[in-house]
C-alpha cells in the first residue's frame, strides 16, 4: 500500500490537516501523521476577518487537539510514496527543525510528490536550498512571497490555481483546498502511485 505522510506542529493548519487527510484517506491511501514530539498536537483554525468582522486579515483560533502516529525521529522517509505539507503557523516552526528539513530534503531529492498549501512553502524553501535545487516555482500565501523570491525562486501568484513544477503541487490558501488536492492526486495517478485496499 502506498504511504502518505503528512508533517504537522503546533499552529498547523486544522482545515488543511482535515482537508489532505481525510481525502487521502477517501482515495484508499494509508496516511502517516508526524509531529516533532510525540504528543496531543493544537492545530489552529484562520477565520477571514475574524468572528466580529474587524480582524485583518483573520482571526486565529484553537482547532481541532490531534495525537500524530510518530515523531519526526521516527520516520523513514524511504517507506513513503509522497508527502503532504498543511500551512498555518506550524511551518514557521517547523523550517528550523532540522529533522523536518532532513526529511523533506529526501522527498525532494528522490523526485517524491510534495503538496504544500499557505505557509507550507516556507519549508520547501529551506529544504529546495538545503538541497542545492535552484529554479522552482511556487506559490503560497501572500506573506511568503519574500521568503520565495530570497531563496531565488519564481513567484507565482495564482489564487483558485495548483502551481506543479517537477514533483512540487503548491497552491495559495483557503479556499483552493480542492485544487491543492486534486493537483496532487493526478500527479501521485500519472506516477502510478496506488492506494491499495
Amino acid at each position: 500500500m502506498a504511504r502518505i505522510l503528512i508533517i504537522i506542529t503546533e499552529s498547523s493548519s486544522s482545515g488543511h490537516l482535515d482537508y489532505a487527510y481525510f481525502r487521502m484517506l477517501e482515495e484508499g491511501f494509508d496516511v502517516t501523521l508526524a509531529a516533532p514530539v510525540k504528543k496531543p498536537t493544537r492545530t489552529v483554525i484562520h477565520m477571514p476577518r475574524g468572528l466580529d468582522g474587524t480582524w485583518d486579515p483573520s482571526e486565529e483560533l484553537p482547532g481541532q487537539i490531534v495525537d500524530p502516529d510518530a515523531s519526526l525521529d521516527e520516520i523513514d522517509p524511504s517507506a513513503f510514496a509522497a508527502l503532504i505539507l498543511p500551512g498555518g503557523r506550524g511551518p514557521e516552526h517547523l523550517r528550523v527543525d532540522k529533522r523536518c528539513i532532513e526529511i523533506i530534503r529526501h522527498f525532494l531529492e528522490s523526485d517524491k510528490p510534495i503538496a504544500s498549501i499557505c505557509r507550507g512553502p516556507e519549508l520547501l524553501t529551506e529544504a529546495l536550498v538545503a538541497a542545492g535545487i535552484k529554479g522552482k516555482r511556487l506559490t503560497a500565501i501572500d506573506s511568503v512571497k519574500a521568503d520565495v523570491i530570497a531563496a531565488g525562486f519564481t513567484w507565482v501568484y495564482t489564487p483558485g490555481e495548483a502551481v506543479v513544477d517537477g514533483n512540487i503541487v503548491t497552491t495559495w490558501r483557503r479556499p483552493d483546498h480542492d485544487v491543492w488536492m486534486r493537483a496532487f492526486l493526478s500527479m501521485l495517478k500519472e506516477r502510478g502511485i496506488k492506494p491499495g485496499y
